[in-house]
């Protein structure tokens, strides 16, 4: 990540961290910010709440762990910005109702339910995971399935937690008779691994 690019992005919005405050959904403005983001390698970002009056916006290392020092750099690098939170990987979204429009491997756009997910976990000594995870509702290959796996795990437990805590995840069409009283809703996932 070079840091010519990294100086040029914050300079770039801080002087117009006002405008996007007041539309985040500012077209222009989200074209700008994907090409400036692109300049910097192949990482991803995203906008959305932060508490009242403040939005956050988040660099993504695409769950690859060995992006993450660099996103974490280039935070280091952020102005101050009136209504502004800036974080190195997508944060957990608290109110997320497990519901979101994705394209498939077609580029059709398809509604991914995940209220019915459910997930059973595997705890290893050093406190990560494997998960089995039962899905219904995604219309799409398993490439497809795999991204609204990472999307659902992403906006419930936070970017970093799900590259950090979880080390495989494995789709299942049934848990078997001896596990299924351990399955649980994939919106408790957090809450259920904060517990262990």
């Amino acid at each position: 990540m070079d840091i010519d690019n990294r100086i040029e992005f914050w300079n770039w919005f801080k002087t117009i961290s006002d405008d996007l405050f007041l539309d985040p959904t500012r077209s222009d403005l989200i074209q700008q910010i994907d090409h400036l983001i692109n300049k910097l390698g192949v990482f991803d970002w995203e906008i959305g709440p932060w508490g009242e009056h403040t939005y956050y916006f988040a660099i993504s290392p695409n769950l690859d762990s060995d992006k993450l020092y660099f996103t974490r750099e280039f935070i280091e690098y952020a102005p101050m910005c009136s209504g502004w939170f800036f974080l190195s990987s997508k944060p957990v979204k608290n109110d997320w109702k497990g519901i979101w429009k994705m394209q498939n491997e077609f580029g059709k756009d398809i509604l991914v339910d995940s209220n019915n997910w459910k997930y059973i976990l595997y705890e290893f000594e050093d406190e990560t995971f494997d998960i089995d995870i039962m899905i219904d509702n995604v219309d799409g290959d398993d490439n497809t399935a795999n991204t609204a796996i990472d999307i659902a795990l992403t906006s419930y437990l936070g970017e970093e937690d799900y590259m950090t805590l979880i080390k495989n995840v494995k789709i299942v069409d049934f848990f078997e008779e001896e596990h299924q009283n351990k399955a649980t809703p994939i919106k408790y996932i957090k809450k259920h691994i904060e517990s262990i």
